[in-house]
C-alpha cells in the first residue's frame, strides 16, 4: 500500500515533469577505475614481445563475426588477450560488448598467469616510470631555481656560522665615479 505522502511526491513529480523540467532519480553511483596491474583489473592485456602467455580454452573466441569476415575460416585478424572473470568468459556473447570485442578474436588469459607473473611485472615498469618522473620533475626545477637564482638582483651569502650578507648588484655606475 502506498503512503499518503508518497502518493503527494509522485503528483508533485508529475507536476514538474509537466512543467518542462526532467525528472531523474538521484542514483548513488560510483565508479572505480582499477589500473593494469592491480587483482581487480579486468580487460584486455599488452603482450608485447613477451611469450604468449597460457590461455583458457584451446582457441580464439569470437562473438559476432563482422559482416565482411569469412565466417567459417581462419580470422586475418589478430586476436586480443583478455582478463575476465570465469562467468564472463562462458557466457562470452552477452559480455563482448563490456569490452569492445565482439567481432574480434578472443584468447582468455589464465588468472594465476596474470596474478604471478603479469601484474608484478606491470606494477615494477610503472614504479620504475613514477621514479624517472619524479627524477625528471626534480631536474627541471632545480634548474629553473638555478636559472632565477642568476637572473636575482640580491644575492645572499650565508656564512658557516649562520651570518646572512646581503650582495646587491648595482646597475650603471659606482658611487665612486662622481
Amino acid at each position: 500500500m502506498i503512503s499518503r505522502s508518497s502518493r503527494l511526491l509522485h503528483a508533485a513529480l508529475v507536476v514538474v515533469c509537466g512543467a518542462g523540467i526532467v525528472y531523474a532519480p538521484v542514483q548513488a553511483q560510483t565508479s572505480l577505475t582499477v589500473p593494469l596491474g592491480q587483482s581487480g583489473y579486468y580487460g584486455r592485456i599488452t603482450i608485447g614481445n613477451q611469450a604468449p602467455p597460457p590461455v583458457l580454452g584451446y582457441g580464439p573466441v569470437i562473438a559476432w563475426p563482422s559482416r565482411d569476415s569469412n565466417r567459417w575460416g581462419p580470422s586475418a585478424i589478430e586476436p586480443i588477450y583478455l582478463r575476465v572473470p570465469p562467468q564472463q568468459a562462458r557466457d562470452w556473447r552477452r559480455y563482448c560488448g563490456l569490452y569492445q570485442a565482439c567481432s574480434v578474436p578472443v584468447l582468455f588469459v589464465q588468472d594465476d598467469w596474470y596474478r604471478n607473473t603479469y601484474a608484478p611485472r606491470v606494477r615494477a615498469a610503472q614504479a620504475r616510470q613514477a621514479r624517472q618522473a619524479a627524477r625528471q620533475a626534480r631536474r627541471a626545477a632545480e634548474a629553473r631555481d638555478r636559472w632565477r637564482a642568476s637572473r636575482e638582483d640580491v644575492k645572499r651569502l650565508v656564512t658557516p656560522d649562520g651570518r646572512v650578507y646581503v650582495l646587491e648588484k648595482r646597475r650603471g655606475r659606482d658611487d665612486d665615479d662622481d
